[in-house]
């Protein structure tokens, strides 16, 4: 297979694998990298805790890899080809492997889906794409055991079994909220995953659990992970042209698309444009964060890797500017500020309903980014921090209110989403 192939194959995905892990042994010595990888593994996890506070740069990038590798042998034990949603589903681990998820909290999850697939009798590949975007709730399982005090005889089996059941319930759960916001919302896992942390939470005040959501983070990684953001992004970009020399003559008939669920950019127009939007994105982001002189840290970090992994599985700068225009009015206007990280990730998330202005145009995307800002923080405190797509949860419910209203008064015939 010459590079080409293995380019179009893989969309880069193996050699980022390779880089982080040999930055994470070039940043640390193995000792304290090692260290620093059990700190992230016996943390409760709960929104928001930044690895880089917790374990520092190496340790989180050997976890980020970790993760990474793990899903892409589970890919290929599967056959599983790169679709959008895949990719999506890759870059959203790599994501919040900065912030919540880690190898440990993972795998019960993973295991839950694995006996709700053999329940139904169906092949676990078929179950994929909620497979990688399920650990979005994996802190439920750290909290269980490392959070809420209990000894670890009690906590090590409730945690496990929890996680279980969470992936036991995600498919029937996922395939059933999408009708709630109709496919508006590039999040719907998130959403479901919201609804379950809301349960979960109101179960554990019940039992007098106290709930803590913390806001751990580091910004002192800013400038190493602004470069290599800004390199990952170039390789993208430089990958297309290396694929395709007109790719951009491709371009514009993506930019046409409104993100609507299930929008995949790679089977509709190859990877050589994915590419190019994957990389355009990862640039829009970071310009949006430099203009506003915000500083980039774990979940700064989780949020502009899902926002390049959704290139290819929805999201382009038609669609995303507005709502996230939307959203910086929101935070202006009201008495919410950018000092808050919750506020600075809710910036590039709430390009989850980035369908709405590629349906419905740019006033309304603003608009919907403005309410998506008020709601998200109502949201986060609501689920209790299980829920790391908190933006996904706060998404559903704005979709939710804006597109049956939108339906009826524009009377546009939309397609309906493949349930």
């Amino acid at each position: 297979m010459n590079l080409i192939e293995k380019i179009k194959t893989k969309m880069l995905t193996p050699i980022i694998i390779i880089v982080l892990f040999a930055l994470s042994f070039l940043l640390d010595d193995i000792n304290t990298l090692f260290s620093g990888y059990i700190k992230i593994l016996k943390h409760p996890s709960v929104l928001i805790s930044d690895y880089l506070e917790i374990a520092g740069l190496g340790a989180t990038l050997f976890n980020v890899a970790t993760i990474l590798l793990i899903n892409i042998i589970i890919l290929n034990k599967l056959k599983v080809k790169m679709t959008g949603p895949v990719f999506a589903g890759l870059f959203t681990i790599a994501g919040f492997s900065f912030f919540g998820k880690n190898l440990f909290n993972t795998i019960p999850i993973y295991i839950g889906i694995y006996l709700f697939s053999k329940l139904q009798r169906m092949e676990y590949k078929s179950f994929i794409i909620v497979v990688l975007f399920s650990t979005g709730i994996s802190p439920i399982v750290s909290f269980l055991i490392f959070g809420t005090g209990w000894p670890l005889y009690l906590g090590i089996p409730v945690g496990i079994i929890v996680g279980l059941i969470t992936g036991f319930v995600l498919p029937a759960l996922s395939a059933h909220m999408i009708r709630f916001h109709r496919g508006y919302n590039l999040y719907n896992v998130g959403f479901t995953m919201g609804v379950l942390s809301m349960l979960y939470g109101v179960i554990l005040r019940a039992f007098g659990v106290k709930l803590e959501l913390l806001n751990l983070v580091n910004n002192d990684y800013h400038l190493q992970l602004q470069i290599l953001m800004i390199v990952i992004s170039l390789v993208f970009i430089l990958s297309a042209f290396y694929l395709n020399k007109d790719v951009l003559k491709k371009y514009p008939a993506l930019l046409k698309r409104t993100g609507r669920s299930v929008s995949d950019f790679i089977r509709d127009h190859g990877k050589d444009t994915t590419m190019l939007n994957v990389g355009i994105m990862g640039l829009v982001s970071l310009l949006a964060l430099a203009l506003l002189d915000l500083k980039i840290n774990g979940p700064v970090m989780g949020g502009i890797l899902t926002v390049m992994g959704f290139g290819a599985f929805g999201k382009h700068p038609r669609n995303c500017i507005p709502v996230m225009l939307g959203a910086f009015l929101g935070v202006t206007l009201t008495n919410y500020s950018l000092e808050s990280t919750g506020m600075v990730i809710a910036l590039l998330f709430v390009t989850a309903i980035a369908p709405i202005a590629g349906r419905y145009g740019f006033i309304i995307g603003i608009l919907a980014g403005f309410v998506h800002i008020i709601i998200t923080p109502i949201a986060y405190a609501f689920q209790g921090g299980f829920d790391l797509y908190n933006n996904g949860f706060a998404a559903g419910f704005v979709a939710a209110l804006f597109i049956p209203f939108l339906e009826a008064i524009l009377k546009n015939n939309v397609e309906e989403v493949p349930l």
